[in-house]
């Protein structure tokens, strides 16, 4: 039966004339600038932190300025949060663009190799919830700071619930009644520049390109992945494994991006590489721990194909490089996420491509599976994996054990508080998907890759003495207490009632 007339004309002018769905600024922006009197600074002293921040608005209202510096010991955050604001409808949008600087040159002075990517959390709260939702991601490295980027986090990432290190792996946000938003640094022991101009709801998918970087050699490629792992390994240990995932992602879209001068060669296998891992953890996206060890074996595989780790001692998936070359061309760079021939999404027209004055002259050198020349600075091989598989663990890795007496103690001294630190190594994984295990070890265990800041025994109690500290100490000493407490009172009763008798 056709279509009338008259209702296909109707149907024609609602087309037309139907409204698009405006963009919705969140705050910050060349027409109105941020609300600065209703932002504050929040950093880890509140539980007896030493991690430092500092909130500017510069250029005029128009950029936000939020750095400082992250200290482990005893806390490991700072923030910026936006106080309450008249609750807001985001259902109708598909996710959030936060426009930004870009403040970690790709090469900057210091022994310190070329730093990773920042990572950080944008997170939303509504009007019912107790917790926080966030999603995770990092500023871009570049060439030059200052460069204008922005990235695009889809609202189905703020999937992360949680409220003073307690987690929620079942709370959803309510999108239809958002009333504040945060921005945080986490557990990345370093010093940080963030500056923000805009953060804005929009109705379509978007990707952005990530800024086009000039490698100089693959020793700099080196040193960027090892510096990546040392920042992602401690993140996942933390319980992070959204920041790591973003993090790692970050990195290799990076070297995705980058312009490896009179270096074809190496650049294609490196970018054939890394798109099998992207491809292969889109397949994993309902499970972050196997997403966060797809792009860590894709990183050491990587390593092994420069010739910085041995190949022969490595376990767990790797890219094939014979298949580089067929998928160089499958994958871009972006900001944020994964963009490959498999993702129907545009790629946003925004030219982020570094000035070139500056850049290194020298071409990168020829990709060999022998030890390279130059010296690897951080991460080296130096023991030989175990033949058998060892246990899985949750994504932390951090057991805690209290050792309770057997009989009644002669004070109110807690009992003491045991702390293993053991963390398997890295087990193999199989090559069928449908096989992969559903809990995997920490990255940090990875024998084949040992922290340059100490020992594997060194890293571990460090990562225990501090994940989520307030909160797990807290609750074994008052579990401590109690049954002091108890055992007290049954001493108290019997002495009564001897004289009963």
């Amino acid at each position: 039966m056709s279509m009338p007339a008259s209702l296909f004309i109707f149907s024609l002018v609602f087309l037309v004339t139907s409204p698009v769905l405006a963009d919705l600024r969140l705050d910050g922006g060349t027409n109105f600038g941020w609300e600065a009197d209703k932002w504050r600074l929040q950093v880890d002293g509140v539980m007896g932190g030493q991690s430092s921040g500092s909130l500017d608005f510069d250029d005029s209202n128009t950029i936000m300025s939020f750095s400082g510096n992250v200290i482990l010991d005893g806390g490991g955050f700072s923030s910026v949060r936006k106080e309450r604001f008249n609750a807001i409808d985001l259902t109708p949008y598909a996710g959030i663009v936060i426009q930004m600087e870009t403040t970690e040159p790709f090469y900057s002075d210091g022994d310190d190799g070329i730093q990773p990517p920042l990572g950080l959390h944008l997170q939303f709260h509504d009007t019912s919830s107790y917790y926080g939702y966030a999603s995770a991601f990092t500023i871009p490295l570049s060439s030059v700071a200052g460069e204008e980027t922005s990235v695009y986090l889809p609202l189905s990432s703020f999937d992360r619930g949680s409220r003073m290190g307690f987690q929620c792996n079942s709370c959803k946000i309510d999108f239809s009644s958002v009333n504040e938003m945060d921005i945080y640094v986490l557990f990345q022991a370093r010093r940080f520049n963030v500056r923000v101009k805009s953060i804005t709801a929009v109705d379509t998918t978007m990707r952005f390109p990530s800024p086009v970087i000039s490698i100089a050699s693959k020793n700099d490629v080196q040193s960027l992945i090892d510096n990546t792992i040392q920042s992602g390994v401690k993140l996942y240990n933390y319980g992070y494994a959204e920041l790591c995932i973003a993090v790692y992602r970050s990195t290799l879209n990076t070297i995705l991006a980058a312009d490896f001068d009179n270096g074809s060669d190496v650049s294609r296998l490196l970018r054939g590489m890394i798109c099998q891992g992207f491809q292969r953890a889109e397949t994993q996206s309902n499970s972050k721990p196997d997403v966060a060890w797809t792009l860590r074996y894709t990183l050491n595989g990587i390593l092994e194909e420069l010739g910085f780790l041995d190949s022969s001692q490595g376990t767990g998936w790797r890219p094939n490089v014979s298949m580089a070359d067929s998928l160089a061309d499958q994958c871009s760079g972006v900001t944020s996420g994964a963009f490959t021939s498999n993702t129907n999404e545009p790629t946003t027209a925004l030219s982020t491509s570094s000035p070139t004055s500056g850049d290194p002259t020298f071409a990168p050198t020829t990709t060999v599976r022998s030890t390279p020349t130059h010296t690897p600075t951080a991460i080296i091989k130096t023991s030989t994996l175990p033949t058998t598989p060892p246990p899985t663990l949750t994504p932390t890795a951090i057991i805690k054990t209290t050792t309770l007496p057997t009989t009644s103690p002669p004070t109110l001294t807690p009992t003491t508080v045991m702390k293993t630190t053991s963390l398997p190594t890295e087990p193999a994984v199989p090559e069928d998907l449908n096989n992969i295990p559903d809990k995997m070890p920490s990255p940090l265990t990875d024998s084949s890759l040992i922290n340059k800041e100490g020992s594997q025994e060194t890293i571990d109690a460090t990562v225990s003495e501090n994940i989520l500290a307030e909160n797990s100490s807290t609750s074994l000493h008052f579990g401590s207490y109690l049954v002091v407490f108890a055992n007290l009172s049954l001493a108290v009763v019997l002495h009564l009632c001897s004289y009963c008798r």
